[in-house]
Order: structure tokens, then C-alpha cells, then sequence
């Protein structure tokens, strides 16, 4: 696929604003969360990295990446949530 110059600008115009699909990868020892977002990576820190890997493991759909609010939301499988409960991570 050739590189697009408009849709790369389009992608940071939109960065901030709009939510992302991710695949995080973590690194347990040290709460790093390492995100692919619109052709860049970003590194973040998880407080509770067990947690956050426990809750991958049960997602149902990808996960969503909110750079303006630094959230990454999960939606896991739950009892009487059919689209799976959310859950929300605030990654510094």
C-alpha cells in the first residue's frame, strides 16, 4: 500500500479527538504499555499492569485507544452486557 500524504495528515489532524484501535503490548515487570496508534508508537505506563492483562485476555472486542484523555477502554466479557462491559485504563 504506497504511503497517502492526505490521509497521514487526516490521521494527526484527528489524533486527539477520535478513538483508535489498538493491540497494547505490556510488559508486566514494569507497567509499560506499548501502543501502534496511526503509523507511530506510543509508550505509556500502566499502575496496575496484572490487571490490565487480565482484562486483555477477557476482551470481546479491540481495544480503544483515547490519546486526548490517555484511556485505553476494554470492553470484557460480563454476564447481561452482550456488547461486554467496559472498562477503562488512564495510561500515563
Amino acid at each position: 500500500m504506497p504511503f497517502d500524504a492526505a490521509h497521514a495528515d487526516f490521521a494527526r489532524a484527528n489524533a486527539t479527538s477520535a478513538a483508535w484501535p489498538v493491540i497494547p503490548c505490556i510488559d508486566a515487570s514494569s507497567g509499560s504499555v506499548l501502543l501502534f496508534v496511526a503509523g507511530r508508537q506510543e509508550l505509556r505506563r500502566c499502575a496496575d499492569p496484572m490487571l490490565l492483562t487480565r482484562a486483555l485476555s477477557r476482551a470481546v472486542r479491540p481495544a480503544l485507544w483515547f490519546p486526548a484523555e490517555r484511556k485505553l477502554l476494554l470492553a470484557v466479557a460480563a454476564r447481561g452486557y452482550r456488547r461486554g462491559k467496559e472498562l477503562s485504563f488512564i495510561l500515563d
